[in-house]
Formats: C-alpha cells, structure tokens, sequence
C-alpha cells in the first residue's frame, strides 16, 4: 500500500513539473496606409450597329482611329495605347428568331496614363471623340512596395502593442521579444473607379474590387475625386507570456 502511494505522489510530481512556465499567444496587427494615385489605366469602348456587317465594322474601325487620335494628342507613349480585338454580336428580330435585326461590333482601347492630371481632359476627349463605353478605370500608385513596407512595419508594432495590452490586461506580461511570425499579407494599391458597368452591356454599377481610403468618383461640378488608395498589410506574430 505504501509502495502504491509512493508511486502516486511521484506520478503527481512529474505531472507538475511538465507544466510550462509560461504560454505563447498569437496576435495578429493591421495597420493601412491612404496614399495618392500617381497613374491611371483606362479601358474605353467603341459600339456601334448596322444591319450590315462590314459596314458596322467600317464604322466602328472608323471611330477607334478617331479615338487613337485623340489619345495621341496627349502625347502617351505609343506602348501605353493599346487595342483590343473586335468583338461581335447578332441581334435577332423579335418576331422571327432565325432573322439578324443588326450586328453590334465592340472594340476597347486601353491607355496607361502615367500623369493623373490628363485623366480628365483625356476622358472628355474621347469621349467627343466617339468612344460611348468605359469599362474600367484603374487607379495605382507607382510606390507600392515602398507603401507597403511602411504599411507592413506599422501592422508590426500594431500586434507588439496589442500583446502588451492584451497581457496587461489579463494579469501577464510579454516575455522579451517575438517568438515567432506567422504570416503576413497585403491588400490594396489599386482602386477602380465607381463609374464602370459591365464590359459589354450597359448596365453601370459600382466596382470597388479593393479597399479604398477616402472618396472617390465623381466630384463637385462634374469633376473627377480620385481619392485615395488604402495599402494594407496585415501580419500574426506569436509572443511569450508569463
């Protein structure tokens, strides 16, 4: 029986000892920094209709060169002007399904505008030009690495000070530095326009496909708000607490 409570008493023992002294929590910062837009791409479209389809394609191939035209005026280079393939569709008449009403021919231009302050005056342009769709407009900023290091350095000492709070708040405290980092990512540095509908229809809606700082669309007087980019980061850290 004594044999038995002496083996007892040292399971006991051992059990105690194998408890660690302290615990790792993981805690995750964020941290996101607004910065302005430096280049714009834009994506225009030409559409046009005719019962006949080489005459639709002549009057579309005729409106692009307008267009092509009035991007040049601006003096962008020529490997930032680019064309998209005409793209074609039939509309059938309503009484008789089997029987074309018209073509509707479809081609996009694209510019990568390296001074937002022609975005303006570019659209007005090609827009008297012709062009009667805009597809998307893509604001960027031509320092994103450099914002997303600075963004990456604040979520850092974001989860330093909240391990600290967290800690502090439950009694403990953080046992020297980092243990460990987990992971980390990025989002933002790109912001599309609220101005865009679908590529081939008509439909217009909002297409804000990432996280934006400030406004953005259109401004007082018809002029254009290109608000701000929100670069992100995120990362999650695992800290010792005792």
């Amino acid at each position: 029986m004594k044999l038995a409570i002496a083996f007892l008493l040292l399971a006991v023992s051992m059990g105690y000892a194998q408890l660690p002294e302290s615990s790792n929590i993981d805690i995750t910062g964020d941290a996101a920094i607004n910065v302005a837009p430096d280049r714009v791409r834009t994506d225009f479209g030409v559409e046009t209709r005719n019962k006949v389809l080489d005459t639709a394609i002549a009057q579309n191939d005729a409106i692009v060169r307008r267009v092509i035209a009035a991007v040049r005026d601006f003096h962008i280079d020529e490997g930032d002007i680019q064309t998209d393939s005409i793209h074609v569709e039939m509309a059938y008449d309503s009484h008789d399904g089997t029987v074309v009403d018209y073509y509707q021919v479809t081609k996009s231009v694209q510019v990568f505008l390296r001074d937002v302050s022609k975005f303006e005056p570019l659209l007005t342009a090609v827009l008297r030009a012709g062009a009667n769709h805009i597809y998307d407009i893509q604001f960027s900023t031509s320092e994103l690495r450099k914002y997303r290091d600075q963004a990456r350095a604040l979520a850092v000492k974001a989860a330093i000070e909240k391990a600290n709070d967290l800690a502090t708040a439950a009694g403990l405290k953080v046992a020297g530095k980092p243990v460990g980092l987990s992971s980390y990512s990025y989002g933002g540095g790109s912001w599309y326009s609220a101005c865009c509908g679908n590529r081939y229809g008509s439909q217009w809606s909002q297409n804000v496909v990432q996280n934006m700082g400030g406004g953005g669309g259109i401004g007082p007087e018809g002029t254009v708000a290109l608000g701000k980019i929100a670069v992100t980061a995120n990362v999650t850290m695992r800290f010792r607490v005792e």
